[in-house]
């Protein structure tokens, strides 16, 4: 591998979602106060972005954010193709209430503690990652309830809907109108700019303990342009573009080389 080559102490494209790498762009930023403020206010919100953008990145930024903070507890899903019966299971895992076979019971169970929760002021979060797949209106409907669970000061859940842009789409449709009606913020994760990308590329090469930047000004356009701002498929250039620069024992990555190294991924 090319560490050696280029003076690094661990690879600096890599996509994989270390809150060491997340560079902090204005949409980044943006989306983690919007977290940060659904949790402390109990809102339901919602992220969007393509995919790549950062958006599981983000969460993960918030859970090790929040870590050591025993008045907050994140519950965190990840995969959206489930039951209602079986969101319910996992929160009520998550927090540690006994298992019901009827699924009116586990829910009740599941406010008894949220409201015991809230009482000793902890912070509940759901986020539910790829919402857009979740398999239909029943799931919705089961988290607007969710969302029904309240007191007088406030509700006692915080909600946290993270997917693909379709999910703007499917809750445009009137079927969700009842529940697109309890979304507090949405958010929409952005690509970077040109700028940012720059000052992408260098904080991910610091963070990995790199100091001759390779780059040159005209590859970094390139792999701007390439990627259209995407951080993972910039991830992807920038390392292919290394590994190339390595097998040829360059120490510079210019434009050519980049358009080069594209040619297999499916851009």
């Amino acid at each position: 591998m090319y560490l050696e080559h280029f003076g690094l102490r661990e690879l600096p494209f890599r996509n994989t979602p270390d809150p060491r790498f997340v560079f902090w762009s204005r949409s980044h930023e943006q989306a983690f106060h919007m977290i940060l403020y659904a949790l402390e206010e109990r809102e339901l919100v919602m992220l969007t972005g393509e995919i790549g953008t950062g958006k599981t990145t983000i969460i993960r930024a918030v859970a090790d954010h929040l870590e050591d903070d025993a008045a907050y507890q994140l519950i965190v899903m990840v995969y959206p193709r489930i039951t209602p019966y079986q969101m319910l299971k996992t929160i009520a895992s998550s927090l540690g209430v006994p298992l019901r076979r009827s699924r009116n019971d586990l829910l009740e169970s599941i406010a008894d503690e949220l409201v015991e929760r809230f009482t000793n002021e902890q912070h509940i979060g759901l986020v539910m990652d790829e919402s857009h797949l979740l398999p239909g209106k029943k799931i919705y409907d089961e988290i607007r309830l969710l969302n029904n669970l309240q007191l007088d000061e406030g509700n006692l859940l915080s909600l946290i809907l993270v997917g693909q842009p379709e999910l703007i789409q499917r809750l445009r449709h009137p079927t969700y109108r009842a529940f697109r009606q309890r979304i507090s913020m949405h958010l929409q994760l952005l690509p970077l700019d040109e700028e940012e990308t720059i000052a992408y590329l260098h904080h991910r090469w610091v963070v990995a303990g790199g100091e001759n930047f390779p780059f040159s000004e005209g590859a970094v356009q390139q792999i701007h342009r390439l990627s259209r701002g995407i951080p993972r498929v910039i991830n992807q250039l920038a390392h292919l573009s290394l590994m190339e620069a390595f097998g040829e024992d360059r120490a510079h990555i210019d434009e050519k080389l980049v358009e080069r190294v594209s040619t297999s991924l499916l851009l």
